[in-house]
């Protein structure tokens, strides 16, 4: 990938800054940019992004080539084995990445939504599912959400059963911390403020509501490394929990344990269970008329 990272962005006579091992520093080519090279391309992964909030320019391989040349990759049966996009589409794993998820193939066909309906039928938007990678497990059955850690990483895979009856609910990748993870949080971080959530699908749909600063804790129970996290990015906290007793829980514990910060409260209104479930009026509303708590430092 490194090569073909290089040749693009040398195809397309776009300022070079710098050369890592794993990265390449440019001057984005998608907004006058001429202060700082604010656009870093991963050369194993393909995957870019520009950190200038105006622009926030972001993707794979594939849409950069066909930003840059007005053209698509032309790949015929063989893909790199070491891209992700090979990886998502056939379901291999390197050795660092052992997946509970035994995916044998990935669907991320956005021009047909039926897999996706589980979802969509629930207000998610395929703009919205196409900016998360979420994609579809033929084999599980499962809508599979990928998690990447503050520096884009892809770390895990989440598998989300579409039954009712099917269990259990969310399976993770063999191994998976969560506690060292804030979901969202490479994309959040940017933000002095940040709503905070249980569940994936939850951050993404109050993302979806206009509110990029959302990230989630995959979980009620918040660990020591996400409560870290938490301090060393944001200055004020907005707490989205589930309208449950777990929910109260985390919501009691964040107040406690993000003293010194500007803490405040959304909740979900009645009839809904958690965000996911909301409109984004129901979340705009429940965000900007959220209950502010002052905590003190001790």
């Amino acid at each position: 990938m490194l090569d073909k990272v290089m040749t693009l962005l040398r195809q397309a006579n776009v300022n070079i800054q710098s050369q890592g091992v794993e990265e390449v520093a440019i001057y984005c080519p998608f907004h006058r940019n001429t202060d700082t090279p604010s656009c870093y391309v991963n050369t194993k992964t393909g995957l870019w992004q520009c950190f200038n909030p105006s622009c926030n320019a972001k993707g794979n391989f594939r849409q950069l080539h066909r930003k840059l040349l007005n053209e698509d990759v032309v790949e015929r049966e063989t893909v790199n084995p070491d891209t992700l996009r090979y990886k998502l589409l056939k379901g291999l794993i390197s050795e660092h990445e052992v997946f509970e998820i035994s995916i044998d193939e990935l669907k991320v066909d956005y021009e047909t939504t039926d897999k996706l309906s589980t979802l969509t039928e629930r207000g998610f938007e395929i703009d919205t599912l196409k900016y998360f990678e979420v994609c579809f497990s033929e084999k599980k059955n499962r809508v599979v959400i990928p998690v990447r850690d503050s520096n884009y990483k892809l770390v895990a895979m989440i598998g989300r059963a579409v039954l009712k009856d099917q269990e259990p609910r969310y399976l993770y990748s063999r191994g998976f911390k969560r506690a060292k993870v804030l979901f969202n949080l490479c994309n959040a971080k940017r933000y002095d403020s940040v709503v905070v959530t249980e569940g994936s699908l939850d951050a993404i749909k109050i993302h979806q509501a206009g509110f990029p600063n959302v990230v989630a804790t995959l979980g009620s129970a918040v660990s020591d490394e996400q409560f870290r996290l938490l301090s060393r990015y944001f200055d004020e906290i907005i707490i989205f929990p589930d309208k449950d007793d777990a929910g109260e829980a985390m919501r009691c514990s964040i107040i406690d344990r993000c003293r010194g910060k500007k803490v405040r409260w959304a909740r979900c209104p009645e009839g809904r269970g958690d965000p996911g479930d909301m409109t984004a009026a129901e979340i705009s509303e429940a965000i900007n008329d959220s209950k502010i708590t002052l905590t003190l430092r001790r």
